[in-house]
């Protein structure tokens, strides 16, 4: 009897282990209205329109591309608002959001500077960063209004 306890406590104690995974960083940040007026220096290259018959970026290594020596990490971008917002990490236009919605970001693992903008028919825009933090693995940045 006393042997059955001992392996019911180590298998307790291994699973409650197994339970305490790192959890994703999780960070916030306020929409800053400005006048819009002149370049955003926050953006190096903003989104292009698509060229037929142009070639494109390569593809990612999850998606048949070359693999690379560092390690990816990905940004999920949740937007907390009615906006549509567009998103750009390292200074390139990631993608954009509708109101409410979602967007995810492929990083390398690092520092990674997050910015993001609603442009408004007024010519004003609501900016959200820059924002500077590590991101090794999956990391959540949440826009409040």
């Amino acid at each position: 009897m006393h042997i059955r306890t001992l392996l019911l406590i180590t298998l307790l104690a291994a699973g409650a282990a197994q339970a305490q995974q790192p959890r994703a960083k999780v960070s916030e940040n306020k929409a800053e209205r400005s006048r819009g007026a002149g370049a955003d220096q926050n953006v190096k290259a903003d989104r292009a329109p698509n060229h037929e018959g142009a070639t494109a970026a390569p593809a990612p290594a999850a998606k048949g591309g070359e693999r690379t020596r560092g390690g990816v990490s990905v940004v999920h971008v949740d937007n907390w608002t009615q906006w549509y917002i567009d998103v750009y990490m390292d200074g390139s236009f990631c993608g954009s959001m509708g109101p409410w919605g979602d967007t995810y970001c492929s990083v390398g693992s690092g520092n990674t500077t997050m910015y993001a903008r609603a442009l408004f028919d007024d010519g004003s825009v609501l900016k959200w960063g820059p924002r500077v933090d590590y991101v090794d693995g999956t990391y959540t940045w949440k826009l409040n209004p």
